[in-house]
């Protein structure tokens, strides 16, 4: 079976790593709106004292190895960006097993819910009905969603963030971000402003 793009980008970073090198500053860039790009990661690398940069787009494998490393992002900005995208891709991952719109539809209730990411804002301009909790689908999505939210805010601590209002604000940032994106929460009000 062929190395997906991912595994190629770890490789290349681990062989770096294994011949003391070392990644001495994370950036991360993402584009949004309906002509968006992948997000991407640059990284400054150092290896037998010369500096190089290496630019790698976002997949779930180099995701996993930067915090495997605790890998921070230069910016608090662009670290609620990375989680935003981890985030997305979480959700993407829920949509693909229970269904588009039940996995956001339970998604959206449980961040009604978490009250102390402060998204009653957004969550009130988002277009989706309260999903049914009878079916067999209803726990397990809500748990994968609910361990994505709290394993990310964990997550923060462990690459160094305070775990205070530091990694609330941080993952209610990147909560955001992604129901903007999702949702088109800016571009319906730009569109149809009033």
């Amino acid at each position: 079976m062929p190395k997906t793009k991912g595994q190629i980008q770890v490789e290349f970073l681990n062989d770096i790593l294994e011949n003391k090198g070392l990644i001495v500053k994370a950036n991360f860039s993402n584009q949004h709106g309906l002509t968006a790009k992948e997000p991407t990661f640059h990284l400054t690398l150092m290896q037998n004292g010369v500096r190089s940069l290496h630019q790698a787009t976002w997949s779930p494998e180099l995701e996993e190895f930067l915090l495997a490393r605790r890998q921070k992002m230069a910016t608090l900005e662009e670290e609620q960006e990375r989680f935003a995208t981890l985030l997305s891709h979480n959700l993407a991952t829920a949509e693909a097993s229970f269904g588009k719109d039940y996995a956001q539809a339970v998604f959206v209730e449980l961040l009604r819910e978490r009250r102390e990411y402060k998204l009653e804002n957004l969550l009130a301009k988002v277009p989706v009905n309260p999903p049914s909790h009878d079916g067999s689908g209803y726990i397990p999505c809500r748990n994968f969603l609910q361990h994505s939210i709290t394993g990310l805010q964990n997550t923060a601590v462990l690459i160094g963030y305070r775990n205070n209002e530091e990694t609330v604000t941080l993952v209610g940032n990147a909560l955001s971000i992604l129901l903007d994106d999702r949702f088109y929460i800016t571009l319906r009000e730009q569109v149809f402003a009033k």
